[in-house]
């Protein structure tokens, strides 16, 4: 499809942004991506579980990319093959509102606590968590959190997912609504 294609069906081409799925490559974007870093001095503006982003500028010579078609074609030749993607199986996601974001916002302190995510099923959440990728919350306050979703959270954690809201380098508690 040419760009005058993509424009006459509505849509717009940047044209300085490159984006490249790795995920037949058998290993995660964001640790190809360490590598092009550290073996072949190639920086990416964003790596996620199946993606690369080059951002390319003025600068950017027709050379500049047949070193990086070479280092993935060396990086993929060197590869397992098929990525265990078991994290991005989503839960249900039709949770529970039990109380309002604004209800939770306006409580105090003592009225939540920090629990294990492994006993945090049937609670209310007290905090926001989106994973990126892909963006979308899992978890927003007032929410009852289910096993369903503490599982899928544990399984970001152990594969590298950034958590967006969490508040340790480790998925490991919950801020929750204390129990009565």
């Amino acid at each position: 499809m040419t760009r005058d294609d993509i424009i006459k069906k509505g849509y717009d081409l940047d044209l300085s942004k490159v984006t490249i799925n790795v995920s037949k490559v058998g290993i995660e974007g964001h640790i190809i991506s360490d590598i092009l870093a550290k073996k072949y001095n190639i920086q990416f503006d964003c790596a996620d579980f199946f993606n690369l982003i080059a951002i390319l500028g003025v600068g950017t010579l027709r050379k500049d990319m047949d070193v990086l078609l070479y280092a993935l074609e060396d990086i993929e030749k060197n590869s397992s093959g098929k990525l265990d993607n078991n994290c991005f199986n989503l839960p249900s996601l039709s949770t529970e509102m039990v109380l309002s974001p604004r209800e939770i916002f306006l409580s105090s302190n003592q009225d939540l606590e920090y629990i294990s995510i492994d006993d945090a099923s049937g609670y209310i959440s007290a905090q926001t968590l989106v994973p990126y990728p892909p963006g979308i919350p899992i978890l927003i306050p007032g929410e009852r959190i289910t096993k369903d979703i503490c599982n899928y959270l544990k399984s970001l954690d152990l594969n590298s997912i950034r958590v967006i809201g969490q508040e340790k380098d480790k998925l490991e508690y919950l801020k929750v609504v204390k129990v009565s």
